[in-house]
This record gives structure tokens, sequence and C-alpha cells, in this order.
């Protein structure tokens, strides 16, 4: 029961199938022991009602199984090429799809090299034309077809491009 609403728990987060979850569990070359993982996880096993018990437990297992270098090589590219594929109409979706990348890859960064991983250059993602005449030192990271822009060091702000200061 914790483990399918673990899954469910991925699949709802990384906007994914439970039968991708699944698969990627299945097909990892890092097979992944579920009786270890859900003892080690027991201490998540508490709350006032069953329902909450499961729930937190299922929170635990879900973060233990995304953790798994194998299903990351499952589930990564499928976020990444979100990414890719990002079609320009909402900034809001690229800084989520971001999100989504940076929280899977921060579960084991030792095992991730830089965000080339991805087949993604962080300096070249999919974008409208940035204007030119942006003030110097100010990054634009992309900029949607209404001119919210994905601004910040850690391309985390949204902000609209009439309120970025120019040359």
């Amino acid at each position: 029961m914790v483990t399918d609403k673990a899954i469910e728990r991925i699949a709802n987060d990384y906007d994914l199938s439970t039968y991708t979850v699944k698969k990627a569990i299945e097909g990892s070359r890092y097979p992944l022991d579920f009786d270890r993982m859900v003892e080690e996880g027991s201490f998540c096993f508490r709350g006032p009602d069953d329902e909450s018990r499961v729930d937190n437990a299922s929170i635990c297992l879900a973060s233990k199984i995304l953790a798994n270098k194998g299903v990351q090589e499952y589930v990564l590219p499928i976020v990444c090429n979100r990414i890719k594929a990002w079609d320009h109409q909402n900034i809001e979706d690229l800084l989520n799809f971001l999100r989504k990348m940076v929280s899977i890859m921060e579960l084991n960064p030792e095992d991730h090299p830089p965000i080339e991983i991805c087949g993604l250059d962080i300096d070249h993602l999919p974008s409208e034309d940035i204007p030119k005449n942006i003030r110097p030192g100010y990054r634009i990271w992309a900029i949607d077809k209404k001119g919210m822009c994905l601004v910040g060091n850690d391309a985390n702000e949204v902000i609209h491009i009439d309120d970025i200061p120019r040359t």
C-alpha cells in the first residue's frame, strides 16, 4: 500500500504515468530493496491515523525511489525533454520543468555532472528572442510569448520584459 502510494506520488509530482514510474523502477540498473527501504523509512510511518501514517511513509519512500540512480536515469531525460520542447507560451511552465529537474538531481548530486546530463545547455534554454538592449550584467535566461522572463542568478525569478532595465 505504501509502495503504491509512493509510486502515485512520484507520478503526480513529475507528471508521469504510474506505468512510467514502475518501468523506471523495474528497469533500474540498481535494484531497489523495498523491504529495506520501508524498514529504513519506518520513522516516517507516524501520524494521528492510518491514512496519515501511510501518506507520510509514502513521502519518504517516494524520495528513496527517486534517489535511485537507475530510476533517475530513466525519469530525468523525460523531464529534460519537456524543457527542450517547451512551447514558449508560459514561462512558469519552463520554471516548473527546471525545478523538477533540479529536485531530481539534488537527490544524488554526486552522481550527476552538471545540467549537461540532459543534453541541455542552461545558457541556451528554449526562448523567444531576447532583446539586445538589456543592461549589461542583467541576465535573462528565457522569455515567453507574453514577455515574461526567467531571470535571477539561479534562473528562479519571473519578471515582465517591461520591468527589466535597458541600456
